[in-house]
């Protein structure tokens, strides 16, 4: 750290401690540059930032005085925006529900929107909540694989000294915390199953827009590379936003590009369920003919006629864990930390062993 937020820190211990209380003046400048020995910059610097965290407030001629935080509190807005880009009965309502479960105890107020991924609808919801009085933001990313052209609305929120936080993923231009699967290892996961069952022709079905797809894509094919195989581009399929809205338009290209190969890794449960009917359609089955991995572990994986192996996402605690994130930057822990869940596979009847 630097010196000034060394000295923030220290003022700050001692106001929670109860040393300075509140309602109480802090020493002047020179007292605080003479007991710390610092500059009076560095000074000045600290106490700058201890304001902006919402510990001290400065009036101009008469000094630094220590907030009455309980009662700052019960003034703040209880409100928080949660914004997710879809809401099914896929992976969301779980990840909602953990967000509520934790934010309703600390006595917080949820307001739900959802962007469907779309870029246009995220700078609508954006604009809105600067509008408002918010007390922090839990957000995913829409197309986060793509330059965004909303992150002038994002700093925005962040002058307002709104906290952020991002789910699943996150725009590496912004200094936000992000909750999320690690997404490499899922790939990296499922690639491990199909070549320990003795798959060589291994093709791939990924998200071209989302920073999830992407990454599972880095891990996935990495994790072949290490076992010998050389991935072939031929036998890899990206699809976007707007071709899961009728993956039939893909239908072609799907058997040209994944007909041929004995394991498969889909982007998610959603996604393996859509190419597993494209597949039967035409006398491919799982896992007689093909073997079928993906990512999330829903109920999905468990209503087709075999059930599918598949990487398990953690949702609602995936919820949970971002609300108390936020909580935590809310009360002063200012900019907050990324954290991510270790995927673990869960393997059912959609993968067939080959003869070696």
């Amino acid at each position: 750290m630097a010196k000034y937020q060394m000295l923030a820190e220290a003022l700050r211990q001692k106001i929670i401690e109860g040393i300075f209380s509140s309602g109480k003046k802090l020493p002047s400048e020179y007292e605080l540059q003479n007991q710390f020995q610092v500059s009076r910059q560095t000074v000045r610097n600290a106490l700058e930032l201890l304001e902006k965290q919402g510990f001290v407030r400065s009036h101009q001629g008469s000094g630094t005085y220590v907030l009455d935080r309980e009662a700052e509190e019960q003034q703040k807005s209880k409100r928080i925006a949660v914004v997710t880009t879809y809401v099914d009965n896929y992976i969301f309502p779980k990840i909602i529900q953990g967000i509520e479960s934790v934010l309703a105890k600390e006595g917080f107020q949820v307001q739900i929107a959802f962007t469907g991924n779309h870029i246009w609808k995220e700078e609508m919801i954006l604009k809105d909540l600067l509008e408002q009085d918010l007390r922090g933001l839990i957000i995913e990313t829409t197309k986060s694989a793509l330059p965004n052209p909303n992150l002038s609305l994002y700093q925005r929120l962040q002058e307002k000294r709104i906290p952020i936080l991002f789910i699943n993923s996150c725009y590496p231009e912004l200094a936000c915390p992000v909750v999320s699967l690690q997404d490499e290892e899922a790939g990296s996961l499922a690639a491990q199953c199909l070549l320990s069952h003795g798959h060589k022709k291994i093709g791939g079905f990924f998200k071209l827009d989302d920073g999830q797809g992407v990454r599972r894509y880095q891990g996935f094919v990495k994790t072949l590379r290490d076992g010998g195989l050389r991935p072939l581009e031929e036998n890899i399929l990206w699809f976007d936003t707007e071709d899961a809205l009728d993956f039939g338009g893909m239908e072609e290209r799907i058997l040209k590009r994944l007909g041929t190969c004995t394991g498969i890794l889909c982007y998610n449960d959603s996604t393996s369920f859509e190419v597993i009917e494209i597949l039967k359609r035409h006398g491919i089955f799982v896992p007689e003919d093909v073997s079928v991995v993906s990512v999330d572990n829903t109920d999905l994986a468990m209503l087709g006629e075999v059930g599918l192996t598949s990487v398990h996402h953690p949702k609602e605690k995936l919820g949970e864990k971002a609300a108390k994130q936020l909580i935590s930057m809310i009360h002063g822990n200012m900019p907050g930390s990324s954290y991510e869940f270790k995927p673990y596979l869960v393997e059912r009847d959609s993968v067939k062993e080959l003869l070696q």
